[in-house]
């Protein structure tokens, strides 16, 4: 097998001796590092160029990504905010480096250091369990956006049934709302909604098929159809047109429509609840 393709057997990440091993010399090491095909991200360290930038930070620094920036590269939602890297990195760990240079030592406020991972994946997806790093993050975030971090590790299925029951029973110290957290909402802007409406004295369903409209994030009462638009949402005109049509339909079988962005979600809550509230004393959801 060639050089790269040894790398990937790996894991992703190689150590120098594990190369060797498999029949590489140093100086062709050294080679690819100068040609582009492989990244140097520490002493006796080796990856591919493509490796995430965020795991290859972790690397360098000697430790895995964990807390928040673990959550980040799963896929898992968090507060759309500026975070420092997070690192855990074993409790006998030494000569840790900067995130972004390997040739130094790490600085004192580079990251956000924690002394207590078990192992150092240097495999996809180069992270701390997805619990541990929920459980890491529970104080730190607003209990409305821990309930969101958790219905996203919920709806992209990343726990198992035992850390399920395991957190919810955790959370629950938080808010008795963690009861009612699922793996319905499509986003983190549908969860912090959802949050908020559970506090409100009406009936909603999540996810919910309307005829010649198709299904929509939550309908309130028996006609109030609320959507949460993403950051990205309508792309093209194509979309659009599409979009405008489906609400066209829904109006024709009955239905009211209230729409908010993720950023309105995220930064204008009172607004959106006003909105809400404004609807139900209108009559909107009969």
């Amino acid at each position: 097998m060639g050089l790269e393709a040894d790398v990937v057997g790996l894991g992703g990440i190689a150590r120098t001796r594990e190369l060797i091993v498999l029949g590489h010399a140093p100086h062709s090491l050294t080679d690819a590092v100068r040609s582009g095909r492989l990244q140097r991200l520490r002493k006796g360290y080796y990856a591919l160029p493509e490796l995430p930038e965020s795991a290859a930070a972790a690397e360098r620094v000697g430790g895995t990504l964990a807390g928040v920036s673990a959550l980040e590269a799963r896929g898992v939602w968090v507060p759309n905010r500026p975070h420092p890297l997070v690192v855990a990195v074993p409790p006998n760990a030494h000569h840790l480096r900067s995130p972004t240079n390997a040739r130094r030592a790490l600085g004192v406020r580079e990251v956000e250091l924690h002394w207590d991972a078990e192992v150092v994946p240097r495999f996809p997806p180069y992270t701390e369990p997805v619990a541990q790093a929920l459980r890491r993050i529970a104080r730190q975030l607003r209990v409305a956006e821990l309930f969101a971090a958790f219905e996203s590790a919920l709806h992209q299925r990343l726990l198992t049934m035992a850390e399920q029951r395991e957190l919810r029973r955790a959370f629950l110290r938080r808010s008795p709302k963690f009861e009612h957290a699922s793996s319905l909402s499509g986003s983190g802007g549908e969860s912090l909604v959802k949050f908020e409406l559970l506090d409100l004295p009406i009936r909603f369903r999540q996810q919910v098929a309307v005829e010649d409209t198709g299904r929509v994030d939550f309908v309130l009462g028996r006609r109030q159809i609320l959507e949460v638009d993403g950051r990205r949402f309508h792309s093209g005109s194509e979309e659009f047109e599409r979009d405008r049509r489906r609400y066209a339909m829904a109006s024709l079988h009955g239905f009211r429509t209230l729409r908010f962005s993720t950023l309105m979600v995220e930064r204008e809550m009172p607004l959106v609840l006003a909105a809400i509230r404004a609807a139900v004393a209108r009559g909107d959801l009969d």
